[in-house]
């Protein structure tokens, strides 16, 4: 099978040296919380707010990350802003966790030894593919930003 060098380059961010395989990955974590709260988006109501409320801070989150990748980026959000859309994310993230755990421990058709198990799977499921963007939006903070190295290795990735 023949693999394209240039692959992850046709899909970075036009003017900059932004990884293209980063900004799938925080794109795929927001599209995934999007996914997961379909349910409650066609519910409508208050169901309907509570997705949209995940849903930004996701997005919240995923700003500062992907100023890691971009410090063009970050230098035009500035610092204080970067730090209330960081602060905003990691609040939605822990609390849209806690909030859906606990709505998991009181499903009324499973034992509580399966409430407790999907619980936990389930708060495992959100927090794992997040600690990513809580790193990255973090060293974007301590104004740390993808080295040169760094961003060619990635770009240097191909598909299999």
């Amino acid at each position: 099978m023949c693999s394209d060098p240039e692959f992850f380059s046709r899909f970075s961010l036009p003017g900059n040296d932004t990884s293209a395989g980063a900004v799938l990955y925080i794109a795929g974590t927001v599209v995934l919380t999007a996914w997961m709260r379909r349910a409650e988006f066609r519910r409508g109501g208050r169901a309907a707010g509570v997705a949209t409320l995940d849903l930004l801070s996701s997005i919240s989150l995923a700003m500062p990350a992907l100023a890691y990748w971009n410090a063009n980026l970050g230098a035009r959000l500035g610092d204080g802003l970067l730090r209330l859309l960081f602060v905003l994310g990691l609040l939605g993230l822990f609390g849209f966790v806690v909030h859906d755990a606990r709505a998991m421990l009181r499903h009324p058709r499973l034992s509580e030894r399966q409430r407790r198990r999907f619980a936990a799977i389930g708060a495992a499921a959100v927090l794992l593919p997040s600690t990513l963007e809580v790193w990255w939006g973090a060293e974007a903070l301590a104004h740390q930003h993808a080295s040169p190295e760094e961003l060619a290795q990635n770009r240097g990735l191909t598909p299999v």
